[in-house]
């Protein structure tokens, strides 16, 4: 019986996030409007079907339109399109040009249907490893709308995932079993090739988790280098020869077609106006699973692609210890994602299952297990014995500590009550409300709090606000707005994902350096220890201004110091990849010192005789810093390395004086609260809203460095 109920309850957690997706999958086929690139796959899904209709299969190695991507997907469109009459011929147009408001129905929506039911599909099989990550899969909008749309994107994300799991599965058996799953796994490679060429990064996770796996004891040993490679050569050639022969369009001239195929592909991504004239940056991606997809109110259920992203940042550790094979297959996808030229949204669903099994992870981490280590908790407390002491007494004990320490704490929380708390509550109050510099004599005489006020408690009803109709300025008084600044939030915020960005490169950047010549100077040996740990200091004890001053002017692409002493112009700061690579090197320069101080204070507190034991044993360099200098310093150094992330999430003045391609939220904050700004100033009510989320972040961020920071104590400890 406990068997069936087991069964009954895994069947159950494979369903919901099946049902989900067909719901939230329905919905999007019917709502989404026309977007670029369907006309173009639904004319070549007709050519297909008209050659399944006249029993035409010779014509399938000519076939082809748009024939920088492999034809399957456009193939299995052929297919679900052939039982319907022939539609009229959708017009052969740049694809530059913008959609079509409508296309040809009822072909249109089978067209629909059919990369809906891959992309169900997938959830379905995430959902036998992972139902929790395939509810988060179901929900994640820019996978309901790239699988919803006459796509390429809908069955290779199948079938790299069905890879994937067939892999997986091969990893925890042997024998006959093992081959046909990895003949399996080849076998969705490449079929996966075969629709688009991009998701086939995870044949690069599968290759280098495997050679990792089952590498020889010892490198060295040249005897058991074929034993080791000659499988996954085996799953490689197999895959390829799956990709021939799932790629008519190759039959005629393997060589030739598939090299114009390849060459045409680079060479969109490369030159093609529409990518150039976007102009996306390096970290577009991080945009894109910054927020949900912005352009379609009202099609999806939920806009949790943020949460998402941010439980996956939580539950990446663990997707390491856990999931070995998912975290190569995402770091493999956002490597891709980061140097490939063309940052179209789409993209990103090549990462989006060992996403949310980082994001299932994580929620676990923060969420599910503690509730649940709450609950065993609790209980165990009822079924302890009651204190002998009586309960006044213990109340009484606390009471009269409380007194004690009041006198002392009160002045400070009077002081960040005034400051901090009530300021901040009047920043959340007005995010509820259109405030500008328009209706500033209304806000200062009670406006924000009477809507506020009023709207929360349900006695104004919220209006449209101007900033996400797309307008400015807003009218004479304040409106309750409701949660729509917060909503718009939501779709995705390009300096929100620049900031989180930011932040980790230069704290990175900042405790490489930092640690690095904390290291450096503790050696035995070193001359004016002292004098260099002095000298190391000025650039932090450099106002922020005036050092962010000094590397503008050193350089400013035209007139700068490094462009005056090389006699030409730095041509690389003209791209957002040079500008952020010079405020990254300004920030580290100004604020490396702190944590080479902490590190140092550290180093003095680790006792030789741990070094000299592990040398003893026999380990290197790098296993001693690893295993014996790091985890003990890591209470030191991580308090300075949340002050350094706080202070870079915050920056101001450097993005102030320096050119830069974006702006963290404290930034733009400003420039949207100065109404002298053209075009936007004055908004005080969108500048509090950005306020709030960067509270908001920060705390979690926090959140996180403190847990690390835990987590290492307790690692160091235990050694």
């Amino acid at each position: 019986m406990r068997d069936l109920a087991r069964v009954l309850g895994r069947l159950a957690l494979v369903l919901v996030p099946v049902i989900v997706a067909v719901l939230i999958h329905w919905r999007a086929v019917d709502l989404l409007p026309v977007d670029f690139d369907e006309d173009d796959y639904l004319r070549a899904g007709e050519e297909y079907a008209q050659a399944i209709r006249d029993a035409d299969w010779s014509s399938f190695t000519e076939l082809n339109y748009r024939p920088e991507h492999p034809p399957l997907a456009k193939i299995a469109y052929g297919v679900a399109l052939s039982p319907l009459d022939p539609a009229p011929e959708i017009p052969d147009v740049p694809t530059s040009q913008p959609p079509p408001k409508e296309l040809p129905q009822p072909h249109h929506d089978v067209a629909r249907a059919t990369a809906a039911v891959f992309g169900v599909l997938q959830v379905a099989a995430l959902a036998l490893l992972n139902p929790l990550a395939a509810l988060l899969l179901a929900i994640n909008t820019w996978q309901t709308k790239y699988t919803s749309q006459v796509m390429l994107e809908a069955l290779p994300a199948l079938t790299s995932t069905l890879c994937a799991l067939a892999y997986l599965a091969a990893a925890s058996t042997t024998g006959r079993r093992r081959t046909a799953l990895l003949v399996l796994s080849a076998v969705f490679l490449g079929l996966t090739a075969a629709s688009k060429y991009i998701y086939a990064v995870v044949g690069v996770a599968v290759v280098l988790h495997w050679v990792w796996q089952t590498r020889p004891e010892t490198l060295r040993r040249l005897a058991a280098w074929p034993r080791w490679w000659a499988p996954v050569l085996g799953w490689g050639l197999l895959s390829v020869a799956v990709f021939f022969l799932a790629n008519p369009y190759l039959w005629p001239d393997p060589v030739g077609r598939l090299t114009a195929s390849i060459e045409y592909f680079i060479g969109y991504a490369n030159t093609a106006s529409e990518v150039n004239t976007a102009g996306f940056p390096l970290w577009m991606p991080f945009v894109w699973l910054s927020g949900s997809v912005p352009w379609h109110p009202g099609v999806f259920y939920v806009s949790f692609d943020l949460f998402i992203s941010a439980f996956a940042l939580v539950g990446l550790g663990r997707l390491w210890r856990r999931h070995r094979f998912m975290a190569i297959w995402l770091a493999v996808a956002m490597i891709v994602l980061l140097l490939w030229p063309t940052k179209w949204p789409q993209y990103t669903l090549i990462l989006y299952v060992p996403l949310t099994i980082a994001a299932a992870e994580g929620i676990r981490s923060v969420v599910l297990e503690p509730l649940a280590g709450w609950w065993r908790r609790r209980r165990e407390r009822r079924a302890m014995p009651i204190e002998t002491e009586p309960v006044g007494a213990r109340a009484r004990r606390g009471l009269r500590d409380g007194l004690t320490a009041t006198p002392w704490l009160l002045p400070g929380a009077v002081a960040v009550t005034v400051l901090a708390i009530l300021p901040m509550l009047y920043q959340l109050a007005m995010t509820f409300t259109d405030a500008s510099r328009i209706s500033i004599k209304d806000a200062l005489n009670g406006g924000v709090i009477r809507e506020a006020v009023g709207g929360l408690t349900g006695q104004i009803e919220a209006v449209p606000h101007y900033w996400v109709l797309g307008g400015s300025g807003g009218g004479p008084e304040v409106n309750y707005t409701g949660l729509a600044l917060y909503d718009f939030a939501l779709s995705g915020s390009q300096f929100l994902a620049f900031g989180l960005v930011w932040t980790a490169l230069v704290v990175t950047a900042q405790a490489v350096l930092g640690i690095a010549v904390a290291l450096l100077l503790w050696r035995r040996g070193i001359p004016f220890r002292g004098f260099w740990l002095a000298l190391f200091v000025l650039p932090w004890a450099i106002p922020e201004f005036v050092g962010a001053t000094i590397w503008r002017l050193f350089t400013s692409p035209e007139n700068g110091w490094l462009a005056l002493g090389l006699g030409q112009p730095l041509g690389f700061m003209e791209s957002p990849e040079g500008q952020l690579l010079a405020l990254v090197i300004a920030a580290t320069w100004m604020g490396w010192p702190l944590v080479m101080l902490a590190a140092s204070a550290g180093l003095a507190l680790i006792p030789r005789a741990s070094q000299e034991a592990a040398m003893l044993d026999g380990a290197g360099s790098w296993q001693r810093f690893r295993y014996v200098t790091w985890p003990l310093l890591v209470p030191l150094v991580a308090p300075a390395l949340i002050i350094r992330a706080i202070m870079a999430f915050n920056q101001f003045y450097l993005f102030q004086v320096m050119r830069s391609p974006g702006q963290t939220l404290a930034a733009i904050s400003y420039r949207i609260f100065n109404p002298s700004t053209p075009g936007f100033g004055g908004s005080f009510s969108v500048a509090a809203a950005v306020n709030i989320v960067g509270l908001l972040v920060l705390v979690a961020l926090i959140a996180w460095f403190v847990r690390w920071q835990q987590h290492a104590e307790q690692e160091a400890a235990y050694g």
